[in-house]
Order: C-alpha cells, then sequence, then structure tokens
C-alpha cells in the first residue's frame, strides 16, 4: 500500500511540474549570483541551493522506492541515472581553488530540465541518435572542404593572401563562406581579376550549404521522429511496468 502511494505520487504530472519549478528556481539563482550588488543575499543563494539538494534527494529516494522490489530497474533507465549522478556530484565538498567546479555542478543541474520534458528529452535523444549519422556527414563535409581549400589556396593565393594563404586560412575562409557571412566580399575580391572564379564560390556554396546542410537536417528530422516514438512507447509503458512490480 505504501509502495503504490509512492508510485503514485511519482507519477503524478503536478509532482513533474514541482521538480520542474524547483530547477527554475536554481536556475534563476545561479543568474542572480553574477550581480556583484546582490552579493548580500549570499545566505539566500546558499539556503536555495541546500533546498534544491534536498528535493532532488528526496525525489530520487521516492522513484527509487517507487520501483521496490526491483529497485535496479530506477538505475536502468538513463536518465535516472544521469540525474543520480548530479545528486552524487552535488554532495562533493567541493571548497578552495576548487569552488568554480561547485557551482558547474550547480549549474549541472539546470541542465535536469532536459529529463522533465518530453519534448527536451526527444531533443536530446534526437542528438545522440543521431552522432553516428553525423560522423558520415561531418566527414563528407571535411571531404568537400579539404578539396575546396586546396584549390583555393592555388587559385587565390596570389590574388588574395589575407583569406588564402595557407590551408588552414582557406578553411577559415571556407567557413566563413558556409555560414554566408559577408561571402560576396570574399568572392568579388576574386571575381574582380576573372568572371570565372566565381563558379568556385558558387559552387562551393550549392554543394555544401545547399546538398550537405540539407542532409544533415534531413537526418536530424528522421532521428527527431524515431525519439518522439521511443518516448511515446516508453510513455505508455511505463504504468503496465509498474503496476507489474508492484
Amino acid at each position: 500500500m505504501f509502495i503504490s502511494k509512492i508510485k503514485k505520487t511519482v507519477d503524478d504530472p503536478k509532482f513533474n511540474h514541482f521538480i520542474t519549478i524547483v530547477i527554475l528556481l536554481q536556475a534563476a539563482s545561479l543568474a542572480l549570483e553574477t550581480f556583484q550588488e546582490l552579493d548580500t543575499y549570499k545566505v539566500l543563494f546558499e539556503s536555495i541551493n541546500i533546498f534544491v539538494i534536498v528535493v532532488f534527494i528526496v525525489e530520487a529516494s521516492l522513484k527509487i522506492f517507487s520501483t521496490y522490489p526491483n529497485v535496479t530497474l530506477y538505475f536502468k533507465d538513463g536518465w535516472n541515472l544521469f540525474d543520480f549522478s548530479i545528486i552524487v556530484l552535488s554532495l562533493i565538498p567541493f571548497s578552495g581553488g576548487y569552488s568554480t567546479i561547485a557551482r558547474l555542478v550547480r549549474l549541472l543541474r539546470v541542465t535536469r530540465l532536459t529529463s522533465t520534458s518530453k519534448e527536451m528529452s526527444a531533443v536530446v535523444m534526437t542528438i545522440i541518435k543521431s552522432i553516428p549519422s553525423m560522423i558520415n556527414i561531418l566527414l563528407l563535409l571535411l571531404l568537400v572542404f579539404f578539396i575546396f581549400g586546396i584549390t583555393g589556396y592555388h587559385l587565390f593565393n596570389d590574388i588574395d593572401p589575407k583569406h588564402w594563404d595557407s590551408l588552414p586560412r582557406s578553411f577559415l575562409t571556407l567557413f566563413e563562406i558556409l555560414t554566408l557571412a559577408n561571402w560576396t566580399d570574399i568572392m568579388y575580391i576574386a571575381i574582380d581579376v576573372n568572371h570565372l572564379y566565381g563558379i568556385y564560390f558558387i559552387s562551393f556554396i550549392l554543394i555544401s550549404t545547399f546538398v550537405v546542410i540539407n542532409i544533415f537536417i534531413g537526418v536530424i528530422v528522421r532521428k527527431s521522429e524515431e525519439a518522439y516514438k521511443q518516448i511515446e512507447s516508453h510513455i505508455s509503458v511505463t504504468p503496465i511496468t509498474q503496476r507489474d512490480i508492484g
């Protein structure tokens, strides 16, 4: 009976909303600490810090108890492991030269918003699932950069040494062109010498920006759909699993 009440509390959306509010409180506290004129409120900020830690510990304890007697189920969930690791890091006493680490740990607590929101969880899962495909796309983009970087060095080294005097500088120039930031200024320096040089810049933009980047976006969209389906299936299965545990 006691375990079933804990399960009901943990599954209650209001409980999840409360945790979200606590995380936002921590975020507000971290932001206000950066204002020197608010140094007189350090005690308040420290109290908020302790309150947040206590809430996280209570939350983790309730979630662990809700899986009783199979408490290992709690640690099989990736998000629970993420939350638990933040709690452990928060309990480590950092002082002296390590005080900056303590602040970074508090900042990590704000990232818990990704586990309290279904939409943000889907975004994180999308990024993780997209890594293998993104590596292949980045390798393709690197190959494009290498080919156009070498070509640009030989074509424009004498014309525009500011942007093309070495291969690393050529890579930086190509990255600037890729972002479409003032790329025409770089192109006009070259086409003032020979109008045919415009083919180089237009072909690079077509290949890198409109082809490779669109493939990259396509992978993200596909993985995003898969992540949402996985989260939806997890939500629909979870209540049944918990009843079976009880």
